[in-house]
């Protein structure tokens, strides 16, 4: 008993520990993008927001390379996540925007990661991440 005890306190720690880091993102960027791409903003915490409002988000990316950057592809695993973003190449030295609208139809926490793909590496995708919490959904009005 005193095992099963100590398993559990062990299992529970490891718990705790998995999901307080589980949910952000590394800083550092492995890709062929680093040196030559700096991203402003990897991951945004909303807050809580509205049930049934849309959350937008901006995330910058600076192109700090000698070369255009061309953002190739942005994707989201989940139908609840839109991506926008310019088509048209982002000169040395200049910022380009990757917008990121999630629906807000599920009530409680969300994390909503997207891809990115560059002309600098496009075999390796950057994630960006939307943190936060939607209030839950108002009860119906009766009318008595």
């Amino acid at each position: 008993m005193k095992h099963l005890f100590k398993f559990s306190l062990l299992f529970c720690t490891f718990l705790l520990a998995s999901k307080a880091t589980a949910q952000t993102l590394k800083a550092l960027d492995n890709s062929l993008n680093a040196g030559k791409v700096e991203w402003l903003d990897r991951q945004i915490t909303t807050g809580t927001v509205p049930f049934g409002q849309p959350v937008s988000r901006e995330y910058r990316v600076k192109n700090i390379s000698s070369e255009n950057l061309m953002i190739l592809q942005v994707k989201s695993s989940c139908h609840c996540t839109a991506t926008e973003w310019d088509h048209n190449p982002i000169e040395p030295g200049k910022i380009g925007i990757i917008k990121v609208i999630y629906d807000g139809q599920r009530e409680g926490d969300f994390y909503r990661i997207v891809s990115v793909i560059t002309n600098f590496d496009s075999l390796q995708s950057i994630p960006l991440a939307l943190v936060g919490k939607v209030d839950k959904m108002p009860e119906p009005n009766t009318g008595n």
